[in-house]
């Protein structure tokens, strides 16, 4: 039985090779991915499927975020690229930063999301008047420049500096403030689940000591108010920080924004509530263009000049507003 199997098997093979060459080759430039990434348009999330809080709420129209669409290459998606006016294609070692791994680069992305959704917690509360107790400080190591002289490593928990304990990032940035370069500093990290030692001689950038690392942090809010935002796996980055901001507060004070409009915004959200710039802004207004968004909430600066140029380019009907605060954004949308 199995004798006749493999002869008809190779029979069949012999007579159908060419046509079965095809299919492999087809096969192998749809699937095998090559060291290169594509941008393109993205479209919009709406927020409200990101924030679960309790609030009667009922918004007419919607916050969303814009976000871009990034691709990694195959051969037919090179291709169309090639023609597509709207594709941009980048070698692997241009998405990355320095030697940069991706799966590094994809750590740091998810650490920025974490650390942006608390602070658009915060900055929401603090704005609501809103009492709360933050708790569990945590700070990482999420980057590491390759001009760093240090053996840290990208995923460390940093916990003490020379032997003095590091509650927040900024108890870190404080300590190297009154260090100079070429000064050598000694790290207690928590890595692989083990406390461990670690050094670094400080850098030299623009006449300032550095040690050539993004830190991250990430806390625990408590309150009385329980706000619990979902993402999913593949979701990362800070970029959505004012819109988080604008929806949770929105919620917080039962507060429609929109007034019935459809709006998109992007940009960061640090401590103090100022927005700031992004990358692929370009990709993100035709996104929100194209699901026909009423409004644009931008950064002011080079992402606004961006924005509003390839509006004019393109002659997009919707309307583009630069902000640099929180409050600035809070009140253009309260005056719609």
């Amino acid at each position: 039985m199995i004798s006749k199997v493999y002869e008809k098997t190779k029979d069949y093979i012999k007579e159908n090779y060419k046509a079965l060459l095809i299919l492999f080759i087809a096969i192998l430039l749809v699937t095998v991915k090559l060291p290169y990434y594509i941008s393109a348009p993205g479209g919009i999330i709406n927020t409200k499927e990101k924030v679960d809080i309790t609030s009667e709420l009922k918004m007419e129209g919607s916050l969303n975020m814009a976000y871009v669409s990034e691709i990694q290459g195959t051969v037919p998606l090179l291709i169309y690229g090639l023609i597509n006016p709207n594709w941009d294609i980048e070698k692997e070692e241009e998405v990355t930063v320095g030697s940069e791994t991706i799966e590094n680069e994809m750590y740091r992305n998810k650490m920025l999301l974490e650390e942006a959704n608390d602070l658009a917690i915060l900055v929401a509360y603090d704005n609501s008047d809103i009492p709360y107790k933050i708790e569990n400080n945590k700070v990482y190591v999420t980057y590491i420049d390759d001009l760093a002289k240090t053996n840290l490593k990208v995923g460390d928990e940093i916990i003490k500096v020379d032997g003095k304990t590091i509650n927040e990032k900024a108890d870190l940035y404080k300590f190297i403030e009154n260090k100079k370069p070429n000064d050598k500093v000694k790290f207690t990290v928590i890595r692989d689940g083990k406390e461990k030692d670690a050094k670094a001689t400080l850098i030299d950038v623009n006449k300032e000591a550095k040690v050539g690392v993004i830190i991250t942090e990430t806390v625990d809010i408590k309150s009385d108010y329980n706000v619990d935002l979902k993402f999913k796996g593949t979701e990362s980055g800070s970029s959505g920080g004012l819109m988080m901001t604008l929806t949770i507060y929105s919620y917080l004070n039962n507060i429609d924004l929109t007034h019935g409009k459809k709006i998109v915004g992007t940009g960061t959200i640090d401590r103090n509530g100022n927005v700031g710039e992004i990358s692929g802004i370009k990709y993100k207004l035709m996104g929100a263009v194209k699901e026909k968004a009423d409004i644009f909430l931008v950064p002011q600066g080079e992402n606004y000049i961006e924005a509003r140029n390839l509006k004019n380019e393109k002659g997009y009907d919707i309307d583009i507003v630069p902000v640099e605060t929180f409050k600035e954004a809070l009140k253009y949308l309260k005056e719609l």
